[in-house]
């Protein structure tokens, strides 16, 4: 997934906020609602953004954005990658925009009313993953932009919090859409009618 690509897709539409943003947003709808359609999204975030029009680039941008993100969602879970500057970017834009991202996922998670229920419904450990999550979109990136040097340990730190982050999200998907595939069961005289 290109974060330069979908920055310059959005680049018409300040009222967006980021790549990052937007597909933290996605996630959360996912994570809120596993049967959500890509339609729906978009209807969503634009409105959320009062976009009026859109060029057929941008739509084509959120597509993939889409398919890469529910893939990586519902498929095998090493397939989510995240919507983020790369590895060569400055380390405080990256920092900004996974805490963009995970502001993101609360604020899908919120559209969708699944915060809303979180005090009474959701088990205890998904409750401290959001307000990590919380923690992580308040991050302090005039701090980090202050600090005179940022060195390979602010660098490792960065890495350590994105992976966090990346099975933070497969772990709240799982649990507010635990796979509900039912066990195989033979029936006894079938399958002693097939041996014989």
């Amino acid at each position: 997934m290109d974060f330069e690509q979908l920055q310059t897709a959005l680049k018409p539409y300040p009222e967006l906020e980021s790549p990052a943003f937007i597909q933290g947003m996605l996630i959360g709808l996912i994570c809120g609602d596993n049967d959500i359609e890509e339609s729906v999204w978009i209807r969503k975030l634009l409105e959320e953004a009062q976009v009026k029009s859109v060029k057929e680039s941008f739509l084509v941008a959120l597509h993939e954005l889409y398919l890469t993100t529910d893939k990586g969602l519902n498929g095998s879970g090493f397939e989510l990658e995240l919507c983020l500057p790369d590895d060569e970017s400055d380390l405080v834009e990256r920092a900004m925009m996974l805490g963009q991202l995970c502001e993101g996922v609360l604020y899908g998670l919120g559209l969708i009313g699944r915060l809303q229920e979180a005090e009474q419904q959701i088990p205890a450990d998904v409750r401290e993953l959001l307000a990590d999550f919380g923690d992580i979109a308040r991050i302090d990136i005039d701090g980090l932009a202050e600090a005179k040097e940022l060195g390979d340990a602010d660098e490792d730190d960065l890495m350590q919090l994105i992976e966090f982050v990346r099975i933070g999200i497969l772990t709240l998907n799982e649990e507010l859409n635990p796979t509900q595939s039912a066990p195989i069961m033979a029936d006894d005289n079938e399958f002693s009618d097939t041996i014989h």
